[in-house]
């Protein structure tokens, strides 16, 4: 018992021996660093207790700061969202209304509805005019029309 007792002491005094902590000792303050400059400026203008200070458009955006993000705010930016408008914008000029269209990797998959009935030769020869239209349109895919 005496023996337990004893080791819970020592496991006890070695845990509080591992939360004290005197800097007193310590060869730098808290605010330098390993070569003793100072990492704190307290008046460089952007900072003011710790907090930031906004001071304009001048300033570093995140996308400025890391070379691995992607610029999002360039009006030349793809959308996806703005290839499927464009794609039923050609639809609709072409006389046909516009059905489900979408997207997987580098094919446009498209489906139009004629305004009256098409038969087999008619709906091949619309099909391939509309997937010409579509491709001059958006050639950066490989187009698949089907006329419904």
């Amino acid at each position: 018992m005496k023996r337990i007792l004893l080791l819970a002491a020592v496991a006890a005094a070695m845990m509080a021996a591992g939360c004290v902590q005197d800097n007193a000792e310590s060869l730098y303050n808290k605010n330098e660093d390993n070569a003793g400059r100072d990492l704190t400026l307290s008046n460089d203008g952007k900072h003011d207790g710790g907090d930031f200070i906004n001071h304009g458009d001048d300033d570093m955006t995140l996308s400025d700061q890391n070379p691995n993000l992607l610029n999002t705010d360039n009006e030349n930016h793809h959308s996806y969202s703005q290839d499927v408008q464009k794609a039923k914008d050609v639809i609709s000029s072409k006389g046909y209304r516009p059905g489900k269209i979408w997207i997987n990797g580098g094919i446009m998959y498209v489906t139009a509805h004629p305004n009256g009935r098409l038969k087999g030769k008619q709906r091949n020869r619309a099909e391939k005019s509309l997937e010409k239209s579509l491709t001059r349109a958006l050639p950066r895919y490989d187009i698949h029309v089907d006329i419904e």
